[in-house]
């Protein structure tokens, strides 16, 4: 039989007291009689500590035992019912807690829906005080913040709610990119590890943003297979780590030092509405820029939530070249200079004035940065974050197609002002070789048939969609050029695009007194020819067959609209394989530059 507790010490100087003021023997009967009253009046504590007292004065009675055994589990018994009346209490407080918590969430999601943020934010931080272990208000607020590019406050709800559900696919996600765009890359590429991890489908279209993401991360972490593999196997020991823990994760659940002062919520709000009145400024200034000219209202709404004006002083960097940052900027205000720094000095490719977009290549071709962005006046910019936007185009194809557009038109002027840069790096030849003339060349195109396999086989190289595949071969139209023959000549009207069938061509520019130069050479699958279809200027340098014939398919102006036209997916595939092009030719032309100004004798 386990031993009785021991009465609490108040009982045992009352009995103490008794024996010694009575100054009579105690007899065990009468301690007895005492030891049932105080257990039927529910005294358990003292009526043990009288049955005790009992059998030592009565040792060896087995109706004594058997009473202070029937007492003990009287005690367990009250206490149990005690216990398990508290435990109703809270779990109906919990249950009515609960009941309202995701009520306030719903609202919540409705307030979002509507735009009312500030009313939004509100109702989720009273449901985080409801249930502060559930993690769907964490997440539902750090999702509103993220979508309003408010990285740090996106970053503290979403570290919360994944603390509380480690295993949720997309917290894991959303936490990879947010963790990206406060350059936490290390930590973003553990994150989107994690939710490839826990995708249920692997292999599948779904995951295909993130494995694009981990192949960024692994880019800008410098690591090779091997090192990826690694991080792969930490973070699934972390995972099962964090399943064998949880069966043992208990919290206290209604805390009230974990309740948040509700002045905190209010600065929220106050601050929510603000952040709303800044987003109506934002949309009204870039609605009214050119660049975005093209784009729908609803796209430029949600284009400004992510949108955030940065200032520079004079001399202040926007990027470095080598940095491996992915944003593009718009100029606001002042003037921003992207130079290449080399050994004999800065060489100046371009001057930005506002209305300009510049960082776009990054933000295309996911690299390093090849040049500076420097400010050489005070001067602000329109920050646009790579990370979130990524994860925008891929919801709302048509923003995506939109924003292509308006990378394509600058990258376009950008090509044609690096072209015009070359005619002055050689001015003093010009002027010694004045009386020299380029050749005129011949034009030897024939017109010639090429199965529509043949064409649905090259633009599947490509990358493009079946959609975009049969309308390119049922409307491009093939030409052959002999050896050495012009396909255009610098200055001519652009009225067609080009892709390279068979063959190679040269793009290249008449340089008075120095002659042809060669820009670039291009093999099958490459596009030329597509910049004059954009602005509707002259094309900006010779295009010739290359040391052997070249068959080409041309697309003209109205059958180009019509491909852009389709459906915003086929639409996108296109215009980002025209923006990687064009944008590998800028950078191209960028070394150039900075090749020619040093043979000219320029630094």
């Amino acid at each position: 039989m386990p031993d009785a507790p021991s009465p609490g010490p108040a009982s045992r100087a009352r009995f103490r007291t008794l024996a010694a003021e009575a100054n009579v023997p105690i007899e065990a009967d009468d301690l007895l009689v005492l030891a049932r009253r105080y257990a039927d009046q529910g005294m358990y504590d003292e009526s043990i500590h009288l049955y005790e007292m009992a059998e030592k004065l009565k040792p060896g009675s087995v109706s004594l035992r058997i009473n202070l055994a029937r007492v003990r589990d009287q005690k367990r018994a009250a206490e149990e019912a005690r216990y398990a009346s508290v435990r109703s209490e809270l779990a109906a407080e919990r249950g009515r807690d609960e009941v309202d918590s995701s009520q306030y969430v719903g609202l919540a999601q409705y307030y979002m829906a509507k735009d009312q943020t500030s009313k939004a934010i509100e109702l989720l931080e009273i449901a985080k005080l409801k249930t502060p272990n559930n993690y769907r208000p964490f997440e539902i607020l750090g999702r509103l913040y993220y979508s309003q590019g408010e990285w740090e406050c996106a970053h503290e709800e979403i570290a919360a709610a994944r603390k509380l559900n480690p295993f949720d696919r997309g917290l894991a996600e959303i936490s990879g990119r947010i963790e990206f765009e406060i350059k936490n890359f290390d930590r973003s590429l553990d994150d989107f590890i994690d939710a490839f991890l826990l995708a249920t489908d692997q292999k599948g279209e779904s995951t295909e943003p993130t494995r694009r993401m981990i192949n960024t991360l692994k880019r800008i972490e410098n690591l090779d297979t091997k090192g990826l593999n690694a991080r792969i196997k930490e973070r699934v020991e972390q995972l099962q780590l964090s399943t064998e823990r949880l069966e043992f994760r208990k919290e206290n659940l209604f805390r009230l030092d974990s309740r948040k002062d509700l002045k905190e919520i209010l600065n929220k709000i106050t601050r929510a509405a603000e952040k709303r009145e800044d987003l109506i400024a934002t949309s009204h200034e870039l609605r009214k820029l050119s660049v975005f000219q093209h784009m729908k209202d609803e796209q430029i709404i949600r284009l400004s939530k992510l949108a955030r004006v940065e200032g520079f002083t004079n001399g202040d960097y926007v990027f470095k070249e080598e940095d491996k940052s992915m944003d593009f900027y718009v100029v606001r205000d002042g003037r921003i200079e992207i130079r290449k720094e080399t050994p004999f000095g800065p060489q100046i490719l371009g001057a930005l004035t506002p209305d300009h977009i510049f960082g776009e290549m990054n933000f295309i071709d996911r690299t390093h940065r090849s040049s500076d962005a420097l400010a050489t006046e005070s001067s602000a910019c329109y920050t646009f974050s790579f990370s979130a936007l990524d994860q925008l185009m891929d919801e709302d194809k048509e923003l995506a197609v939109g924003l292509h557009w308006a990378f394509w038109r600058s990258l376009t002027e950008k090509v044609r002002d690096a072209n015009e840069q070359l005619k002055l790096f050689f001015q003093e030849d010009a002027k010694k070789g004045a009386g020299r003339k380029r050749a005129e060349g011949t034009r030897e195109v024939e017109q010639v048939t090429v199965k529509s396999e043949d064409k649905v086989d090259l633009f599947r190289e490509r990358g493009l969609s079946a959609a975009e595949m049969k309308l390119l071969a049922t409307f491009s139209s093939e030409e052959r050029f002999r050896e050495g023959s012009m396909i255009f000549r610098e200055g001519e009207k652009g009225d067609k695009l080009y892709i390279v069938l068979d063959g190679r061509v040269r793009i290249s520019k008449f340089i008075p007194g120095v002659g042809e130069e060669a820009l670039t050479v291009l093999d099958r699958g490459d596009f030329f020819g597509e910049m004059a279809l954009i602005d509707d200027k002259p094309r900006s340098a010779d295009a010739k067959a290359h040391e052997v014939d070249a068959t080409v398919l041309s697309i003209d102006r109205a059958t180009l609209n019509e491909i852009l036209s389709m459906d915003p997916h086929a639409s996108l595939q296109f215009l980002n394989l025209l923006c990687r092009m064009i944008s590998r030719r800028l950078r191209e032309i960028n070394e150039k530059i900075v090749q020619w100004k040093y043979m000219s004798g320029g630094f």
